[in-house]
């Protein structure tokens, strides 16, 4: 019998708990004195991806309008009286 809509799946948190834990444990164990400036850029460069929120890709566009008005004025009307 499936779950019903809307309810946590229990599964999905107790893993999600259970790496929060192994990637903190992780984390604190790392010796960041010890890190050449290569390993230290690399560990930010990894980091920001979880960190940082991505931005999503932008185009620009120029869109020219797209109803304009055309006004026709007869200039020959004055030159013939």
């Amino acid at each position: 019998m499936p779950r019903p809509k809307g309810s946590p799946n229990k599964l999905t948190s107790e893993i999600k708990e259970r790496l929060a834990t192994i990637v903190s444990n992780a984390m604190a164990s790392i010796d960041i004195d010890s890190m050449t400036q290569n390993e230290r850029l690399k560990l930010i460069q990894i980091g920001l991806t979880y960190v940082v929120p991505r931005l999503k890709h932008t185009e620009e566009t120029n869109e020219e309008p797209r109803n304009f008005q055309i006004e026709i004025i007869n200039k020959t009307s004055d030159l013939d009286k």
